[in-house]
């Protein structure tokens, strides 16, 4: 009884690389559990079944961050201002997000027919859409707030219960029902729905009371957001709703299972930066800037040393996930990982327009990142098919780098904190690689040769850097 009491208690006394290690884990367990079912649902089902469902998943990402006005971006903003009170300010966010969801849902019962020609799906999905949309918040919010304190253990044991919830009922679903499609989609929604519920009713009792002055906090620093966590869902959706309007759902799937496996990169960023952001505004807040500047060096460092081996992995990754049948889309690979590089490169710079409360730039710089996106879709998939949207996606994330260096230049605020040319020097790297790996993926054995490379040369460095590793651990 003690253990379990102590996995729900805050472990402020880990160090953020253990903190990381640990979301990494977590993450590679809920995405492992994706990688290990996605060659069983691109045999179950169609290719059109699979790219409808693609459709449903990426308007799901849209819409949970337009109905809920991306209020969980000013959760971690709110640990400093809100120290004392953060039960009641998560349920007050989490009761205007929900109103908001609510209201949007008896928008689409009303103007059924709107809704199902834009959304591309029938009203029963749209339906399940709401439902997944209206219980999400609850989730994302009790886990945020439990993030930013550092309490990772929960958040650990959140995202594996729910992940596990979801796969197991969706594989069950599509071998018993007879609309295999429908099946996917309820395994997906319902049991996250249920919990999420019981997640719903634990806030209302930590929380008790609603205060509307916290709701207004929340909407001055995230509602500026909104254009910011939209255009970067767009960026991250749109190509695929885009080629479902311009080619078909088997393009989107043919898309899809590449997309899925080089996001192994976005993994591995977000698992970094759930544990880099809080100590980041920790650090800030104490003015410790030259410890941030010598730990972001490590930072950058494992990070595009792990991203070089996704570079590698990816072409035997795909063809266990889908098969031969996929094995055509193998060139979009090496663009969507150095799309998740910029991404990451990126978001060290987005923290510090958070921390300083800048946060109308980044919805700026997002919205024209997105539009730059949609135009170049637009142009360039009738031009040359699917495999361009994987170009025009990094290409949007290498201009929002641009424009968060510059905008946090100008304002002037903590720019000494990061080391500029190492940033760009490897950047510049990894730009380069991932050109070189889209030739290097018609080679296997040379290929193979940098593999073994590679793992000697981790292994090598991780002996020699062993005591500062295991420090970084304590």
């Amino acid at each position: 009884m003690n253990r379990l009491k102590t996995l729900f208690t805050s472990e402020q006394d880990a160090s953020t690389a253990k903190i990381a290690l640990w979301y990494t884990i977590s993450n590679l367990f809920v995405s492992g559990l994706g990688f290990l079912t996605t060659p069983i649902f691109s045999r179950v089902l169609s290719k059109d079944e699979l790219g409808q469902f693609s459709n449903f998943t990426s308007w799901e990402s849209i819409l949970t961050v337009a109905l809920s006005l991306n209020l969980v971006a000013s959760i971690a903003r709110a640990k400093y201002d809100h120290r004392k009170d953060m039960d009641s300010y998560v349920f007050s966010i989490l009761c205007l997000s929900d109103a908001v969801a609510l209201l949007a849902y008896f928008g689409a019962e009303t103007f059924p027919l709107f809704f199902k020609k834009t959304l591309s799906m029938d009203m029963q999905y749209v339906r399940l859409l709401f439902l997944d949309i209206l219980v999400w918040p609850a989730f994302q919010y009790l886990q945020t707030q439990h993030r930013v304190f550092q309490k990772y253990k929960f958040c650990v044991a959140l995202s594996i219960s729910s992940a596990i919830f979801r796969v197991g009922a969706a594989l069950i679903l599509i071998r018993v029902m007879n609309d295999r499609l429908y099946g996917r989609t309820l395994g997906y929604v319902v049991p996250f729905a249920v919990m999420n519920l019981v997640i719903w009713v634990m806030i209302a009792q930590k929380g008790k009371v609603i205060r509307f002055s916290h709701m207004k906090y929340a909407c001055l620093i995230a509602v500026p957001l909104i254009l910011h966590a939209l255009s970067g869902r767009l960026l991250t959706s749109a190509d695929k709703i885009m080629i479902e309007h311009i080619c078909s759902s088997e393009k989107v799937a043919l898309y899809t299972i590449p997309y899925t496996v080089s996001s192994a990169a976005s993994i591995i960023w977000l698992a970094m930066n759930q544990a880099w952001a809080p100590w980041l505004f920790d650090q800030m807040d104490a003015n410790e800037t030259q410890e941030i500047r010598g730990r972001s060096k490590w930072y950058i460092g494992i990070f595009a040393v792990l991203i070089m081996g996704v570079f590698l992995v990816s072409p035997e990754v795909l063809l266990i996930m889908g098969g031969r049948q996929y094995e055509e889309a193998m060139g979009c690979m090496p663009p969507i990982i150095l799309a998740c590089a910029y991404q990451f490169i990126y978001s060290m710079y987005v923290n510090i327009e958070v921390f300083t409360k800048h946060t109308i730039q980044i919805s700026v710089a997002t919205c024209v990142a997105a539009v730059f996106n949609l135009i170049a879709n637009a142009v360039f998939i009738p031009k040359y098919g699917y495999q361009a949207a994987a170009y025009t996606t990094a290409a949007g994330y290498l201009l929002l780098l641009v424009i968060h260096f510059i905008l946090v230049r100008v304002r002037g605020q903590f720019t000494e904190i990061y080391d500029t040319r190492f940033i760009f020097a490897t950047t510049a790297v990894l730009t380069a690689l991932a050109f070189f790996m889209t030739e290097l993926y018609d080679h296997t054995l040379i290929r193979y040769g940098f593999l073994l490379f590679y793992v000697v040369f981790l292994i090598i460095w991780g002996i020699r850097n062993k005591k500062r590793l295991k420090n970084l651990l304590h």
